[in-house]
C-alpha cells in the first residue's frame, strides 16, 4: 500500500511540493480541519485514515499519545523551507522504511532514528 502523508500546519508548503512531485497523496492539516487544530485531533485523523503525520513538532504525541498514529517529526536546524526540504529529499526513502515498523521517526540533518 502506498504512503499517504498528513501535513502539520508548521510543515512549509516546499514539503508539500516535494511529495507531490514523488507521486504521494498529501492532505494538509488545513485542508482537513481548517487552522489551529490539535495534535490529539490531527493523530486521531491520521491513525483512522491510515496516513503519517509529518511535523516540525518535536514533542508531537507528548501530550496526546495515539498508539496507532504515525509520526515523521523533522527536526532540522535551521528550520528554513530549503534546508527542510533537502534534508526530507535526502532521507525520505530511509524514513518510510523505518515507518514500516515504527511508530515515530525523527529526521534530521544527520539522517532518520526511529522509536516506538
Amino acid at each position: 500500500m502506498a504512503v499517504r502523508f498528513l501535513l502539520d500546519e508548521n510543515v512549509p508548503s516546499s514539503v508539500i511540493e516535494l511529495l507531490k512531485k514523488k507521486g504521494f497523496q498529501v492532505r494538509t492539516v488545513r485542508e482537513v480541519f481548517g487552522p489551529g487544530s490539535s495534535n490529539g485531533r490531527i493523530a486521531e485523523e491520521a491513525s483512522h485514515s491510515g496516513e503519517v503525520v509529518i511535523t516540525l513538532d518535536s514533542d508531537f504525541l507528548e501530550l496526546h499519545p495515539n498508539p496507532k498514529a504515525k509520526i515523521l517529526v523533522i527536526d532540522v536546524h535551521p528550520a528554513i523551507p530549503s534546508a527542510i526540504r533537502q534534508v526530507l529529499e535526502s532521507h525520505l526513502a530511509r524514513c518510510i522504511q523505518l515507518l514500516d515498523s515504527a511508530r515515530k521517526v525523527k529526521l534530521t540533518q544527520t539522517g532518520p532514528t526511529s522509536s516506538t
